[in-house]
């Protein structure tokens, strides 16, 4: 007589995870977790790859069926329980790890593995590697470690995997900031009814602060899909790196471990820099990415950093010729006194998703985006690095040398005089949102939603400052709908309002020094600076 298969073997993890009693282990009823377990855990149990948390200083081990195939007959003793309970022959190894992570370390190590109570005649060894990161809090505190497990077969033929192992840090960043925006939108609301209104001002802060951090992220994921556009301007690569210092003032001051160390801030600047044709969003983001990792690497009392603009000429004898054209490029180098990485590291550093911070602090895709930007804009990134010495980013960025005066991009909240914009658009949150902002800039706004619409108001008046184009219009327009306005009115500027594009190669014949593009979500802040930006550049044109 067959015996009958144990019931937890007919269940999945997810199940016997929902049908658990939480209430005898530390943890208690699963609806009170904290939100970032539950979020983290339903990653792991949605991915393919084996993945464990061991959650508190308990290691109260939660896993998906990947991750039980793995362990063999150690599931499902070990759901709910501290790994050394039922794994005590690993006491030791893992007693080394959890003091490393919780000390903020990622942990990975590569090792030969058989899955437990399976016989040598059924299965082989197999090479694994595996990853520990730390689980953060709000607070920056260590709550628990995240595992991924991958075999090395794995890791070299299936890239899809390779994200999705990595894909954990991406979804605890932006639960993370969610829970800043909806926690803070939450306490503004009670403390309206309690009529506590002087502070509103910290909640209003600290959500704004939240959705601008998941605003950088969305942006880097829509360029690594390349469902971003560039929109270059002439940029002096030294005002760019000045109108910046506040910014790195500003992360200097924020950064929670400052207090144990000091971060001496040098900046060089060639005087005769030249000017460069690039994207100046995307310019300033590389940098601000660069110089955030270089401040993450300083970990001593004498921390320097060093931001150097440079021109230089790449001769066929160049080392960068293999990399570059032959010709005239200007070089942002930005260097730190840190940790510094080793040759394996570097190798990898630009890689999408790759990143050696614990989980949440931030997803790995901040010197890809770097990388590619440079790319995209014919030039190129080196790292030069050495442990325990530092290390040494350089973006080199190909020469402009069209006769045009340079354009500054400042913020400036004075108003304009009385002007008139036309909006395209058949998105009423969208325009209602505009015409708000644009109406305390000094603009009146009018609104086409056809092409019909939009020929007519432009030729019955020249009066338009600049014409606005919401791109998610565009696919339900004729395709030579921009080759119109661009042949009859070739001195409005357009400024193109994007989210996602879904065909980005219509734009390429139509970046131009006097159009512009601003992407959602859209601030008062940043509306205002681009709008700026399109008046000034109407007097740089000689």
């Amino acid at each position: 007589m067959t015996e009958p298969v144990p019931t937890s073997e007919l269940l999945t993890v997810k199940q016997l995870i929902s049908s658990f009693d939480w209430n005898t282990t530390l943890l208690g009823k699963q609806d009170s977790w904290p939100l970032n377990l539950q979020a983290i855990l339903s990653l792991v149990l949605n991915t393919s790859l084996p993945m464990v948390i061991y959650w508190g200083r308990e290691n109260i081990a939660l896993y998906n069926d990947a991750y039980a195939k793995l362990i063999g007959t150690k599931h499902p003793a070990l759901l709910g329980r501290p790994l050394i309970d039922v794994w005590p022959e690993r006491k030791s190894h893992f007693n080394q790890i959890v003091s490393a992570v919780y000390q903020k370390e990622t942990i990975q190590y590569t090792s030969d593995y058989q899955i437990p109570g399976v016989t040598h005649q059924h299965s082989t060894p197999t090479q694994i590697e595996v990853t520990y990161n730390p689980i953060l809090g709000e607070q920056n505190q260590v709550q628990g470690m995240l595992s991924i497990v991958t075999e090395s077969s794995l890791s070299t033929n299936s890239p899809i995997q390779t994200i999705e192992q990595l894909i954990g840090g991406l979804a605890h960043d932006f639960n993370t900031l969610l829970a800043g925006i909806i926690g803070n939108l939450e306490l503004m609301q009670m403390r309206i009814e309690q009529n506590k209104a002087d502070l509103l001002p910290r909640y209003i802060h600290a959500a704004q602060k939240a959705a601008t951090q998941a605003t950088e992220i969305t942006h880097q994921l829509l360029s690594f899909s390349r469902r971003q556009i560039l929109a270059p301007h002439i940029i002096d690569p030294n005002h760019t790196i000045q109108v910046l210092l506040d910014t790195f003032q500003n992360f200097i001051k924020e950064d929670k471990d400052t207090i144990k160390k000091h971060i001496n801030l040098q900046i060089q600047l060639e005087a005769d820099i030249w000017s460069v044709f690039c994207d100046p969003e995307h310019l300033k983001n590389a940098i601000i990415h660069i110089f955030q990792n270089a401040c993450e690497a300083i970990r001593s009392s004498n921390g320097k950093i060093i931001i150097e603009t440079h021109n230089v000429r790449v001769t066929p004898s160049h080392p960068l010729r293999k990399f570059i054209k032959q010709g005239e490029y200007i070089n942002i180098l930005i260097q730190d006194n840190g940790i510094g990485m080793p040759p394996d590291i570097i190798n990898r550093a630009t890689d999408p998703f790759f990143t050696t911070k614990p989980l949440g602090k931030r997803a790995g895709l901040g010197l890809s985006m770097a990388y590619g930007f440079t790319k995209q804009s014919n030039g190129h990134l080196t790292i030069d690095s050495n442990p325990k010495v530092g290390t040494r980013i350089s973006l080199f960025l190909p020469r402009y040398y069209n006769s045009m005066t340079i354009q500054k991009l400042n913020s400036n909240s004075t108003k304009v005089n009385l002007l008139k914009t036309l909006l395209i658009s058949q998105d009423n949150h969208l325009c209602m949102l505009l015409s708000e902002n644009l109406k305390d800039l000094g603009y009146s706004m009018t609104i086409a939603q056809t092409t019909k619409e939009t020929f007519t108001l432009l030729k019955s008046d020249d009066q338009f400052s600049f014409v606005a184009i919401d791109t998610r219009i565009l696919p339900n327009t004729p395709t030579d709908f921009l080759s119109i306005i661009n042949q009859n009115f070739p001195q409005l500027p357009i400024l193109f309002i994007t989210g996602y594009e879904e065909t980005p190669i219509i734009f390429d014949s139509f970046i131009r020094e006097q159009n512009f593009i601003i992407r959602k979500p859209i601030t008062h802040t940043v509306l205002a600076d681009c709008v700026k930006a399109i008046e000034d550049s109407k007097d740089h044109f000689i």
